[in-house]
């Protein structure tokens, strides 16, 4: 009986001490010096998830022509990261109740053969657990009301088109002036990602950076191509993809309704 005791006692101290150090990391690990803010295009993205993949399919908000949230990102400067800070605190969707018919349209997740929740809790456990380390995102329901303030207060939709920069399959914009008309209206220069599939680069992303008081800032660590911070060929033209035609879409709302229909048969 000692005996068995003794191995319990070294178990739950063994366990104990996995909790604590998935709890905690080194100040140095979880320190950082600015956040992203990503917007990201639905059907750039829907392209990214259903290229070569015929058994992928596409969730949109309801607003199909309307930039979405990818995510908050702290970020160190010249590194990538912190990540997954704190590896016991892990997405609840009961935190986010009460926005959650906002995050649908707001931060929808693209992925129709994934969870519904399923970028809300990669969002909150890479990225989340270590913005917490400031007061206005140290919860998730902070957090992920943030990212929908953000994107209400720079949507992208109102940015570029004030410059007549809309989505098109036939008419290519180029990143230099998708960067001065957002440094036109925000100050500071984005950065433009680009998503590249066969032989075609799409803008997929548009990203803009804040310190700690959540004042826009100009983004450190980037790659700048002629005063332009993105990943994209500069020298060629960027498509910025018209939303897809109703037939290969399909809404929050009926994909909420078709989970609903599956569990309630089972």
């Amino acid at each position: 009986m000692s005996k068995l005791i003794s191995v319990l006692v070294l178990y739950l101290c063994f366990d104990l001490a996995h909790q604590y150090r998935g709890n905690t990391r080194t100040n140095a690990e979880k320190e950082w010096d600015f956040l992203i803010f990503t917007q990201q295009w639905p059907s750039s993205m829907c392209k990214v998830w259903t290229h070569n993949k015929p058994n992928h399919h596409c969730v949109f908000p309801k607003k199909t022509d309307s930039w979405t949230v990818h995510g908050i990102w702290p970020t160190k400067a010249g590194t990538k990261g912190p990540f997954n800070c704190n590896t016991t605190w892990l997405f609840d969707p009961e935190q986010v109740r009460p926005i959650e018919n906002e995050l649908e349209q707001a931060w929808t997740n693209i992925e129709k053969e994934t969870s519904l929740y399923n970028l809300w809790a990669h969002e909150w456990n890479k990225h989340g657990t270590c913005a917490a380390m400031i007061e206005p995102l140290n919860s998730q329901l902070k957090y992920f009301s943030k990212g929908i303030d953000f994107l209400n207060q720079y949507h992208m939709n109102d940015i570029l088109s004030s410059a007549n920069i809309v989505p098109s399959d036939t008419n290519p914009v180029k990143a230099e002036e998708v960067s001065s008309t957002v440094v036109s209206k925000l100050g500071v220069r984005p950065f433009i990602a680009c998503e590249f599939e066969d032989g075609v680069q799409y803008l997929i992303e548009l990203r803009v950076c804040f310190d700690k008081q959540l004042n826009l800032k100009e983004c450190e660590g980037e790659h700048e191509v002629n005063g332009v911070l993105t990943n994209c060929n500069i020298a060629k033209n960027i498509i910025y993809p018209s939303p897809l035609p109703p037939a290969n879409m399909q809404t929050v709302q009926l994909y909420k309704f078709v989970n609903w229909l599956q569990w309630f048969t089972l």
